[in-house]
């Protein structure tokens, strides 16, 4: 397929999202703009799946997981404080994960914005959990002192010579 068909390709899907994205979000009123949010993501999403290029995974899975986080927390069931927060930072830690699963690739950038993100949503749900990270927080810093420690005596299998 040449590049025009490719680009003819691409503007036809996203104008057909974005057209039924529209014409939902008449039918789920407060959910309007997350169901937008949640399309567009789906867009760079299938941009990346089609053409492997990692500029458009990043904003499809945080667009995705922002979006999701918000339906879940306006929806009925979950309507929690937090949950914009948890799916934003399951968004930048789906970066990692699919892009290690398509390419092998270890960008392990979006894992440092995806756990903080994530586990200030999970603390802002759960007040004793509040408390614990706003004392505890420095253990992570040690944690991940150890971890890299380890690799540097070689105890984890991935020293480098």
């Amino acid at each position: 397929m040449d590049n025009q068909n490719r680009g003819r390709m691409i503007a036809g899907a996203v104008l057909v999202l974005l057209g039924v994205a529209f014409f939902a979000m008449q039918f789920f009123g407060d959910l309007g703009a997350s169901a937008i949010l949640f399309v567009v993501g789906l867009i760079f999403l299938g941009a990346y799946f089609y053409t492997r290029t990692y500029g458009f995974l990043i904003p499809g899975c945080i667009l995705a997981g922002l979006a999701l986080g918000q339906i879940a927390a306006r929806g009925g069931l979950f309507a929690v404080d937090g949950l914009s927060g948890i799916g934003l930072g399951i968004g930048f830690l789906a970066i990692f994960v699919i892009d290690w699963i398509y390419t092998r690739n270890m960008r392990w950038w979006p894992l440092i914005p995806g756990g903080i993100i994530t586990i200030s949503g999970i603390a802002s749900t759960n007040q004793n959990l509040q408390e614990l990270l706003s004392k505890g927080w420095p253990l992570i810093l040690v944690a991940i002192g150890l971890v890299i420690l380890a690799g540097a005596f070689g105890l984890t299998g991935h020293s480098r010579t």
